[in-house]
């Protein structure tokens, strides 16, 4: 008889892309210490949506997955935090150029 096997998968709730986080709830929703978050937004890897220098900040909902890349480029790749946001500026800048090509092969394909 064949054993059946389950294994556990951890869901995570993302945040609306409409929300505004807080940096405790980022913190939380993201895995990391505020620290971190801070030490993020001073390197100019994470950026919040008003930054007055006030002691609270804000972010919107998609820094949820800028932090993740962020981690996922400093565990994965061994790349420094100088180096990640090098990365991070071509990433974008790759995602800007994809959806420029397929805007226009919309407008020459119809």
């Amino acid at each position: 008889m064949q054993r059946t096997r389950f294994y556990m998968v951890r869901m995570a709730e993302y945040p609306r892309q409409t929300d505004v986080l807080s940096l405790t709830e980022l913190a939380s929703a993201s895995g990391v210490h505020p620290d971190l978050l801070r030490r993020f937004v001073h390197l100019g890897l994470l950026d919040p949506i008003d930054d007055t220098g006030l002691e609270d900040l804000f972010f919107e909902a998609s820094a949820v997955y800028v932090v993740r890349k962020i981690l996922r480029l400093r565990r994965d790749l061994g790349i420094n935090y100088a180096g990640i946001g090098v990365v991070l500026e071509l990433m974008n800048r790759v995602e800007q150029l994809e959806a420029r090509v397929r805007q226009l092969e919309r407008q020459l394909w119809g």
